[in-house]
């Protein structure tokens, strides 16, 4: 059996550094037979929660798996934060790696920013797999819905940014150690976290949910490349009916549900995962194909303007 190295890298990216991990086989290119994956992690989590099955998927492949901007041991940027944002920053660092093609696996936001990567990188991503993601529907859980809107999550002290890590990954699960417990700990009371933390959930979140979905930019693209889904049914974060929902406008994408899973099954189902990711990364997969008529769960934001701009309309037509 092929035994795997794991290498950190830094490098600079728009005058701040983002670090990665990236695995590969020992003996390099003798021994990748299969294209190169990129791995990105999700909100207020670093690349190390990918640690349970990058070792078996680094066996015939090389893997990078950076810590997101805000996130891990890369730098706290004074950004938007947006979805938008994330991916042209992580394109930008794929083009540096100099991968010509490519699969991605996203988990929760780092599912949301994998699509963007796709419209980004059109006939560079091969397969793109979604753990738990973003994008896929409305619904949300409330705790998250409530601090993109109130605020109180940029003004968290560095030191109340570790408590809450911890409480999280206690309630959340998601099979981390102790080691891993206090690395996140370590990561989420930098300062600085707290306010990319809030931006990006200011910037995916409303009070009526997730502000994107797939459907929004399918139309960009020509193709979409075999897509995969995986999810666990006890998810508390982001419900499983957005898995079950993907057949209702894709055709042709492949749907894992795995029972008494939270919001990692990357973790907590890592047998399981493997074996389906193995099989959609590795065999032929047809690519999935929109459904006519399929609409997102709502409308772009300036297809459904607010009460403001509504007034403002109106105002102006009557002077007219």
């Amino acid at each position: 059996m092929t035994s795997v190295a794991c290498r950190s890298h830094r490098r600079s990216f728009r005058g701040g550094n983002v670090f990665w991990e990236e695995w590969a086989p020992h003996g390099g290119s003798a021994h990748e037979r299969q294209r190169p994956a990129v791995l990105v992690h999700g909100l207020a989590d670093t690349c190390r929660t990918w640690n349970k099955i990058a070792p078996a998927l680094a066996r015939d492949r090389r893997l990078y798996a950076l810590d997101l901007p805000g996130h891990g041991q890369s730098c706290r940027y004074d950004a938007s934060y947006d979805v938008s944002w994330y991916a042209g920053l992580v394109v930008e660092w794929i083009r540096s790696l100099g991968l010509s093609d490519f699969d991605i696996i996203g988990h929760s936001l780092g599912g949301g920013i994998a699509m963007r990567v796709l419209l980004e990188q059109p006939g560079r991503v091969h397969r793109l797999a979604l753990v738990a993601a973003g994008g896929l529907g409305l619904e949300v859980a409330a705790p998250l819905r409530l601090a993109s809107s109130a605020g109180l999550l940029d003004l968290a002290a560095p030191a109340l940014m570790g408590i809450g890590t911890n409480a999280g990954v206690r309630v959340l699960g998601g099979n981390f150690d102790e080691m891993e417990r206090k690395h996140l700990v370590e990561m989420n009371a930098r300062p600085g976290t707290a306010r990319a933390l809030f931006r990006t959930l200011r910037q995916a979140v409303d009070l009526k949910g997730q502000r994107e979905h797939l459907l929004d930019h399918a139309h960009r693209l020509r193709e979409l490349p075999p897509l995969a889904v995986y999810w666990g049914d006890k998810d508390p974060v982001i419900p499983v009916r957005h898995a079950e929902r993907v057949h209702h406008y894709l055709d042709g994408a492949v749907v894992r549900r795995f029972p008494n899973v939270g919001h990692y099954p990357h973790r907590e189902a890592v047998p399981e995962i493997l074996s389906e990711l193995f099989r959609f990364l590795d065999e032929p997969q047809a690519p999935p194909r929109v459904r006519p008529g399929a609409r997102p769960p709502r409308a772009p934001e300036d297809a459904r303007p607010s009460l403001w701009r509504r007034l403002a309309g109106a105002r102006l037509a009557e002077v007219e």
